[in-house]
């Protein structure tokens, strides 16, 4: 069956965020924080794999034509002992003006963020950090205007409460995964998944999914093979990773969500129950099931984690 909605896809300049599109280059879900509800699934246990200034490369190489950001992205960039590395091949490969950074504290790295990254495509929310905000416009002054999250808790939606588990109408799922935030105003990705190596998924949360699924025989490695120019395939080149994950995915509910710092639980469905630890031991979990559904969508849509953020078309 063909995919009987409208997305998205890489190579499309729909998108209406800075320059048209963005392609994340996962370097790592390790963080210093571990926000309610992250996309990636930083506030997880278990040990999170470093991509090598190599796989890096590769994944930059990946990308060659794309019009679009390139940006590094976590869990925090910062902390990867690589973090030199990739600037240096950033710097080399990419124009300034498409470097963007995803993080919440440059960990003491701010003047290589400053001579790599471009703070107007980038995403720099400091999660209520003084000392974070601080670290970024001491060494990073040009990026203090686009500094966010300092006053104001994010709002995350919970991406692993699963469409499939509560949405039982086949149709109505595809009608949410066609008007799913994260396709219409965010981002595909290159990452790495554990045992499968390096892989490029039109969605950053299909790519979450396989990562925290690796171990599971059940999951299929439906992720491409990040060959130079995969972001210019067509959607039929995506309809396996479509099909398995969007309807395993919870953005498109646009659950209200939890405060990302100040959240009382987390929320999952049975889809990614068993595979759902947090790495703060003493978190609440809910599981969410057909009968905890809301009546209707919340009208944030579950990019707009702050106030404005979500970009307009």
């Amino acid at each position: 069956m063909a995919i009987p909605v409208k997305m998205v896809i890489p190579s499309d300049q729909r998108r209406g965020i800075w320059r048209g599109g963005i392609i994340q280059l996962q370097v790592t879900r390790a963080c210093d924080l571990a926000c309610f509800h992250c996309t990636q699934g930083s506030n997880l246990s278990g040990k999170p794999v470093i991509m090598t200034p190599e796989d890096f490369e590769r994944a930059v190489d990946s990308l060659q034509g794309y019009w679009g950001v390139y940006g590094v992205f976590g869990g925090n960039p910062c902390v990867s002992p690589y973090f030199e590395d990739y600037c240096r091949i950033l710097k080399a490969k990419v124009p300034f003006d498409q470097r963007g950074l995803w993080s919440n504290s440059p960990r003491g790295k701010g003047k290589l963020c400053r001579v790599t990254c471009n703070p107007r495509v980038s995403n720099l929310n400091v999660h209520g950090s003084p000392e974070a905000w601080d670290d970024f416009a001491k060494d990073w002054p040009e990026c203090k205007p686009y500094l966010k999250g300092l006053d104001q808790d994010s709002i995350h939606s919970p991406p692993w409460v699963a469409l499939q588990d509560l949405i039982p109408d086949e149709a109505e799922r595809w009608r949410l995964i066609g008007d799913c935030d994260i396709n219409k105003y965010w981002s595909a990705l290159v990452g790495l998944v554990p045992g499968r190596g390096l892989r490029a998924y039109f969605c950053e949360v299909a790519y979450s999914q396989a990562v925290l699924h690796s171990g599971d025989p059940s999951w299929p490695d439906v992720g491409l093979e990040p060959d130079i120019g995969w972001w210019r395939l067509p959607l039929q080149s995506f309809e396996d990773q479509i099909k398995i994950h969007c309807h395993a995915c919870g953005i498109p509910l646009r659950r209200e969500g939890e405060l990302a710092i100040g959240g009382d639980h987390e929320e999952v469905s049975e889809t990614h129950a068993g595979a759902f630890k947090p790495k703060v031991s003493s978190r609440p979990v809910q599981l969410v099931t057909l009968n905890g559904l809301p009546p209707s969508r919340s009208e944030r849509p579950s990019t707009e984690y702050l106030p404005g953020v979500t970009p307009r078309r």
